[in-house]
């Protein structure tokens, strides 16, 4: 075995390049030679097991009628819908005015918080449940809060626009069916605009990625460039709220139920097919099963040629006294006669064992859907059958989602309104509020 290495070493000394400092290969022996594969890892352990990958492109419109679709076919769209907006919205999210003391002390400011909170707090109570909120005066602003959160669910998202009109603040809601890019171009990328700005699915956004503005297709097929940022206040006043976000590259939101709605139809198919069947069977009161000695001889031959009265010369069936033919009266019900059957010949009554399974079927399938949009079973159904303990815990997980969708919705829905209703407040010297408007001016926020 020295001798091979010896060999080798003198190989190696033999290619080595005549530098002293330059690294001397060594012979190596081992008594096992191992091949090492490397691969690229997406995830998938067994080659096929997972299917071709996907990267899906979003159609946001055709996402946004099929959605709709949805919640016009499906009662358990409808149901889990209506029941996610009314408990996360309920008769509108009051305002919490809570002054930081300690910053605004920190700014020299003195403020007296009782009466500013009172103040405050009352005026924009009065303001919200006041149809003047509403650009087309037909709605408070809670109601306004849970049409947005309803269609944003359902849609995907929707266009809130701020306005100062007659002395209020004007709240109105567009679907995000008519934020489009002008000129029906290819949004994937977006559109380079004359003034450096990107305009993508309907959105104008600048260099960082900011909305600027959002165009909006009126019903004579013409557009309107609605700008983000109110110039004279500097404040939003247009702003998308938003059912699902994707990606960080994509700036439209999807609606709640995108992953599920393909499960709801075919449930829902499932459910109609169940039903008709059923539906079916029962018109068929029962049926005569002939053995292989059997004559074929039908039992209710009698009860057949007496409702056609053979013995009389009309040649029209006779009718009941609601006017339906006796034939099919007689035929359908022998008047709980005692049938004498012929040889190897059974009447029977037909059954099926899918109406038994359906509840449980239907149900699971339910609970997967509701787990899906984040709601309990439970509490979409009103259905608290379970023990005290699971039921229980049931409503506190939905406590906490509640707690959560509600501050997330403050903050998208709520807030810019809140913002823009008190900034006009203070400049109607309404609300007193000292550093204010210093504060706004020299953007110290």
């Amino acid at each position: 075995m020295s001798s091979l290495k010896d060999y080798i070493n003198s190989i190696a000394k033999a290619l080595t390049p005549n530098n002293p400092e330059a690294p001397k290969p060594e012979a190596f022996y081992s008594g096992a030679y191992e091949i090492v594969f490397s691969y690229s890892y997406d995830g998938e352990k067994n080659f096929g097991e997972m299917g071709p990958i996907k990267e899906y492109e979003i159609s946001y419109q055709r996402l946004r009628l099929r959605s709709w679709q949805s919640y016009l076919d499906s009662e358990i769209t409808q149901m889990v819908i209506k029941k996610l907006t009314k408990w996360i919205i309920g008769a509108g999210l009051k305002a919490n005015s809570e002054p930081n003391k300690l910053i605004l002390k920190s700014e020299g400011i003195d403020l007296d918080y009782p009466t500013f909170t009172q103040n405050l707090e009352a005026r924009w109570s009065v303001n919200s449940k006041s149809k003047n909120m509403d650009f087309a005066h037909l709605k408070n602003l809670s109601r306004i809060a849970k049409r947005a959160k309803l269609n944003a669910i359902i849609g995907g998202d929707v266009l809130v626009v701020l306005r100062y009109k007659k002395g209020s603040v004007n709240v109105q809601l567009i679907d995000g069916a008519h934020v489009k890019s002008p000129g029906y171009g290819d949004d994937h990328f977006g559109q380079t605009l004359k003034n450096g700005n990107i305009i993508c699915h309907g959105i104008e956004l600048n260099k960082s990625g900011k909305h600027v503005a959002f165009h909006v297709e009126d019903k004579d097929y013409t557009f309107k460039r609605i700008p983000a940022i109110n110039r004279e206040s500097g404040l939003t006043t247009a702003f998308l709220v938003y059912g699902l976000e994707y990606r960080l590259d994509n700036h439209r939101g999807m609606p709640l139920i995108s992953a599920v709605l393909e499960s709801l139809k075919k449930l829902d198919r499932y459910k109609e097919a169940t039903v008709g069947s059923a539906e079916e069977r029962a018109k068929i009161a029962y049926f005569i099963e002939h053995g292989i000695t059997s004559t074929g001889e039908n039992p209710i031959n009698k009860q057949l040629a007496k409702s056609f009265d053979i013995d009389s010369n009309n040649d029209e069936l006779p009718m009941d006294q609601q006017g339906r033919l006796l034939a099919y009266t007689v035929a359908d019900s022998t008047s709980k006669q005692t049938l004498n059957m012929p040889q190897d010949s059974t009447l029977k009554q037909l059954e099926s064992t899918n109406e038994i399974n359906f509840g449980e079927f239907y149900s699971t399938n339910i609970e997967l859907i509701c787990g899906a949009i984040n709601i309990p079973y439970e509490v979409a159904m009103s259905k608290y059958d379970s023990n005290f303990s699971a039921s229980r815990a049931a409503l506190k997980d939905w406590e906490h989602t509640i707690h959560i969708e509600r501050e997330e919705f403050g903050f998208d829905f709520y807030q810019p309104i809140y913002d823009f209703w008190l900034h006009i407040e203070i400049l109607k010297n309404k609300v007193q509020a000292p550093g204010y408007l210093e504060a706004h001016m020299t953007h110290n926020h």
